[in-house]
Order: structure tokens, then sequence, then C-alpha cells
């Protein structure tokens, strides 16, 4: 069926022109397709041809083929969007936020320090971003990263928590110390720990839609139902990311130690900020795109199937296997990093198409994984997390999470053909990337005397991808 030399797929995100509900109740595929003139998929053989062809666009459903206006690929890069700052629209005082309006509090430890950096070293912009590593002991400072600081001696404090540690009370106090420095014209801090890595323009346009001069406290809970059950299912953790508006900091900075003296028996440091900031009476304003990831093991089913939110930050990452199966952990962490940066607003967006005349389905996270299944799969199946993962207590249940999983499938038949990211930049307005197939799936499948004539494994090698920029307002 694949007789010809290159094919060229091109996705559609789902949020720009298909059918979106932004309160996540109905979700429907969307896939824009560039075609060449013969076929509509891009399988890119081993001979492959890396031009770029001016295609058609259009887009497949599981029932139907429905045509879409074609667009234009363009070499001038002026088009792509600025990321320093975002406003809701150009008369919008109130939407616009700078990066450097946003301070940073890094909650770390002089033992893991030594390893940890390099997880910060992934996103920190030294000479853009504001903030500092808070310690509880002076290290060397290093241009490219954040400038340490050590924390305020808690000593005076009552910790009575048999199993915790009483660093939770210092990690805590990180809002207030930062708010003690001073520093000017800053909207917003943001919370998180030296494992954490941010999405810095996501977390821009996720904080670009609150009014700066209220009090807000956003992020989100676990993923752990156990966790949430245990600490508070209206808790923001601290892991995944923490913002507080610059008035509720303010608030917390004139009563945040007496309060603490209130809570001795709280565990961490989590649970004893979103103690005080109860009392304040500010509710958790949940932002999806926070991610404790408290999970451990192979990430694979949380990355294929990112829910419609800007992706902003995640966290444990020496608890998940590596990303990329081809990478070891920390180069799999510079090639998500460098489609992060690439496309940060598109980045792990599921796209999704059906190929009806051989009975596939293609389903992209993208920056991540192509996975091509063996049959027609419908989109609410596929918005569903597969649990290749445990949860925190090392349990894999579907009881144990918070949100929507699946099991995994158990026939080698059944499962999808894997391509994991190879590459991804920007090629004028758009952006292309390179998926490889991945040999261990197709081992598998041998294994399980399954064999696809649809996708011979001595001719598809690799899928290419090329995308269209997400609409910049498609978060709202």
């Amino acid at each position: 069926m694949f007789n010809h030399e290159e094919y060229r797929l091109i996705p559609r995100h789902r949020s720009s022109r298909c059918r979106h509900d932004h309160t996540g109740t109905a979700i429907v595929l969307s896939f824009v397709l560039f075609v060449s003139v013969l076929a509509w998929m891009s399988m890119v053989f081993m001979s492959q041809n890396q031009c770029f062809h001016k295609t058609e666009q259009w887009q497949g459903n599981p029932i139907s083929s429905l045509s879409w206006p074609a667009f234009e690929t363009s070499s001038d890069y002026n088009n792509i969007p600025a990321t320093g700052f975002f406003s809701l629209s150009p008369n919008s005082t109130r939407g616009f936020l700078a990066l450097n309006q946003v301070v940073f509090g890094i909650a770390g430890s002089v033992d893991l320090w030594v390893r940890r950096k390099e997880f910060v070293r992934l996103w920190w912009r030294p000479d853009e971003m504001r903030g500092h590593v808070w310690l509880e002991e002076a290290v060397l400072d290093n241009p490219n990263l954040p400038p340490v600081r050590v924390s305020e001696d808690i000593s005076r404090f009552s910790y009575t928590n048999p199993t915790g540690n009483p660093s939770g009370v210092r990690i805590a106090r990180i809002i207030l110390e930062s708010f003690k420095l001073g520093l000017p014209d800053v909207k917003w801090f943001v919370l998180g720990d030296d494992d954490t890595i941010f999405n810095v323009e996501n977390l821009i346009r996720v904080l670009s839609k609150y009014d700066s001069s209220e009090m807000y406290y956003i992020g989100s809970t676990s993923e752990s139902h156990s966790a949430n059950t245990f600490f508070s299912h209206s808790m923001g953790f601290g892991g995944g990311g923490i913002a507080i508006s610059y008035p509720l900091a303010e608030t917390l900075s004139e009563m945040l130690d007496e309060c603490l003296e209130r809570y001795p028996r709280l565990f961490g440091s989590d649970d004893r900020l979103h103690a005080c900031i109860s009392e304040i009476g500010v509710p958790l304003t949940r932002e999806p795109g926070f991610h404790q990831w408290d999970i451990r093991g192979n990430a694979h089913g949380l990355l294929s199937a990112h829910p419609i939110t800007p992706f902003v930050s995640f966290h444990h990452v020496e608890a998940i296997d590596p990303i990329f199966p081809q990478h070891n952990s920390m180069d799999g962490l510079r090639l998500f990093m460098k489609a992060m940066r690439t496309d940060p607003s598109g980045f792990l967006q599921q796209s999704i198409c059906y190929d009806h005349r051989q009975k596939l389905t293609f389903s992209i996270s993208s920056g991540y994984v192509a996975q091509v299944f063996p049959k027609i799969v419908l989109p609410r199946e596929l918005e569903r997390s597969e649990r290749t993962y445990t949860a925190w207590n090392k349990l894999d249940k579907s009881m144990e999470f918070d949100f929507d999983t699946k099991t995994p499938q158990r026939s080698y038949c059944k499962m999808p053909f894997l391509f994991f990211l190879e590459d991804m930049h920007k090629a004028g307005n758009m952006t292309a990337s390179i998926y490889s197939r991945d040999k261990r799936r197709d081992n598998l499948k041998k294994r399980g005397i399954c064999f696809s004539r649809a996708l011979p494994q001595d001719k598809v090698q690799k899928i290419h991808v090329v995308s269209k920029p997400m609409d910049e307002y498609w978060h709202l």
C-alpha cells in the first residue's frame, strides 16, 4: 500500500479548528494534514527526502473526511510570536505580563542541589528571569542558575509531626522571605522544587488570564488519590508549582509566621501554606497544566494523553523512567525541553486522525510520540491515560488516580506502533518534527506473531509532522 517514496503528514491541533470545549466536557479530534497529490499520509521511508512541498490540507474523523482550505508555509520567522511576555489583548493592561514580573522561589537542600541544579538549568534563563534557590546552607553561585539564598533560622518554630521533616517549615516560609526582598515591579511569585521543570512561556500565558491585583492561589492537586486524601483535595501541590499573586503574598507576609505556629502537626510545606491561605479565605484556582507528577515508572501514558490545556510544569523527574527510550534520562530531558521551547503552546497537545482504508488511527502527542493503532480508536478512548505507571504509593489500580485512566493493552497485536521524537524545529511559520520508529515495540509484536501489512518495518521508519502554530488565545 505504501508504494510511494514519501508522503507528508501535517497535524492540526484539536484546539484550533475542531470542536473544542474549554471546560473539558467534550473533545473532538482534529488533525490537519498536508498531503501530496498522490496520498494524505506522510510516512517517510528510509530513502526519504527532507524537503517541504506545497500541499493540500484536510481533516479526517472516525466517520468521514471533511475538507479544509489550504494554508501555506512561510519563511518569515518574524511571524513567530514573541514568548517573553503575553497580553490578553492589545488594549488590555490587566492581561499583560512580562517574564521578569514573576519571581521564582525554588526550594532545595544542600545535599540534593549538587545533582538537581541540572534540572533547573534546563529551564532557567539567567538574563530574563528573577528568583532564588533557597537552601539551608550557603553554596557557590553559578551565573547560569538562580542565585542561592540561605533560609532564615526556623528553630523557634514548633514541629511535632512524627513522620515528616522540619524543613517543611523552612520551605513554607520561602514566599515570606521572597516577598521581604522588596523586589520592584512584581506581579506574581511562583514556588517550585529543585526537581520541578517549568514551561516558561505557558506559565506566563496561564498567569496572564488572571488579574494580578487580586488575591490568587493557583496550582493543581496531585495525580494520586491517596495523596489528595491525606493532604487535601483543595491544596496546591508545590512540586507542580504554585503561583501566588502579589496581594496574597503581601497578606501572607503579615501573618504567616504566626499562622505556622498554629499547625505544628502538619507534614510538610504545601499543607502549611494551604492552611494559612485558607485562613485568609482564598481558594485554590485549579490549572490542570501544573503537574505534581506523583507517579513512578513509565510516564508514557500521561505524556501521550495530555488534556487540552497548556502544559506548564512537571515534577519528580528522578522517579520516572527515561522519557525517550533511545536516550538516557538527562539526554531525554534535553530533547524534551528542545521540543517544549520550539513549540511551547502546542507542546504535548494531542492530535488524532484516521486512515479508513487501512483501518489505522494516528495519535500524535506533539513533541513526544506518534502512535499508530492497527484499528479505529475513538477520541474518547484516546483521551484516557494508559496506566503505564504506578501511583506514588507504588499501586497501579484505577482507584489510585484522581483522573481518567485505562488498563494497559495486554495484546501485543492491539498495541500501537510507536514513533518517538527524534527532532523538532521551526520551518518558517510552521513547526516540523520527526518521529522515529521504536524497535522494542516491533520486537514485542513479533513475539506475539503480529505482522501488519500497513506499516512494514523495512519501509516505514519515520513519520514527519508539520504543524501550524496554535492560535495565540486557544487556552482562554
